[in-house]
C-alpha cells in the first residue's frame, strides 16, 4: 500500500508539472507552484524529483514514451506509407489534445529548455517527424504521391497542419479549426493533390471535435 500511495504521489506531481510547463514553459514554472496544484508539500514533491531539470526530463520522457507508443500503434494499421502518414497526422493531433505530458514535452522541445542532451537526446516533433520523411520517402519511390507533391512537400504539409494543434496562438481567434474533425476535412481537401490517381485511402472516423 504505501508503495502504492507514492506511484500514485509521484504521477500526481508529474502531471501537475506538465501542466504548469505546457502552460507557462520552463522558465515561468515553480516547483512551489507544482506542489500546490499536486495537493503535496514541497517536501513530498522533492522526494520523488529533487530538482526542476530532474522533474522536467521525468516529464518530457513521459510524453516521448506517450508519442512513441502511439506512433507504433498507427504504424501497425496499414502496409501503405501515404496512409501510414495520414494516421501518424491524427495520432499526433490526438495526444496534443489529450495528453498534458505530450503537450509539456513539445513546448519544452520549442523552448530547448534544457537542451537537447538532457531531452533524452531528441526534440519531441523529431519523434515522430523522422517517421514521416521516411515514409514520404518510401511513398514517392513507390509511386504513391501526385505529380504536384514530392517527398519534401508532403513532410512540409504535415508540419504545417500539426503547428495549429502544437501551438494554439498560432490560431486565429474564433478559429473553427480546433477540433480533430477537421483534420479528415483538411486532408480530403489535399488528397487530390497529395495521391496519386486510384490511391484508396481511409481516413480516420469519430474524431472527436
Amino acid at each position: 500500500m504505501p508503495q502504492t500511495r507514492a506511484a500514485l504521489t509521484r504521477r500526481r506531481v508529474l502531471l501537475a508539472a506538465a501542466a504548469e510547463l505546457a502552460r507557462h514553459g520552463y522558465a515561468g514554472t515553480s516547483l512551489a507552484r507544482i506542489a500546490s496544484q499536486a495537493g503535496v508539500t514541497l517536501g513530498a514533491l522533492t522526494f520523488h524529483f529533487r530538482t526542476k531539470p530532474e522533474l522536467t526530463r521525468g516529464v518530457y520522457e513521459d510524453g516521448a514514451a506517450s508519442t512513441r507508443t502511439a506512433l507504433d500503434r498507427a504504424l501497425g494499421r496499414s502496409q501503405l506509407p501515404l496512409q501510414n502518414v495520414i494516421d501518424i497526422t491524427h495520432e499526433v493531433a490526438r495526444l496534443l489534445r489529450a495528453e498534458i505530458t505530450v503537450r509539456a514535452a513539445s513546448r519544452l522541445s520549442r523552448e530547448a529548455a534544457l537542451g537537447e542532451a538532457a531531452l533524452t537526446g531528441c526534440a519531441w516533433d523529431q519523434i515522430w517527424l523522422g517517421d514521416i520523411k521516411r515514409l514520404a520517402k518510401k511513398a514517392q519511390a513507390r509511386g504513391d504521391l501526385g505529380e504536384s507533391c514530392s517527398a519534401e512537400l508532403l513532410c512540409c504539409l504535415v508540419v504545417c497542419l500539426l503547428a495549429g494543434f502544437d501551438s494554439p496562438s498560432a490560431r486565429p481567434p474564433g478559429s473553427d479549426c480546433e477540433g480533430l474533425g477537421v483534420l479528415p476535412q483538411l486532408w480530403c481537401l489535399m488528397l487530390c493533390s497529395v495521391a496519386a490517381p486510384g490511391s484508396h485511402l481511409l481516413l480516420p472516423e469519430g474524431s472527436p471535435g
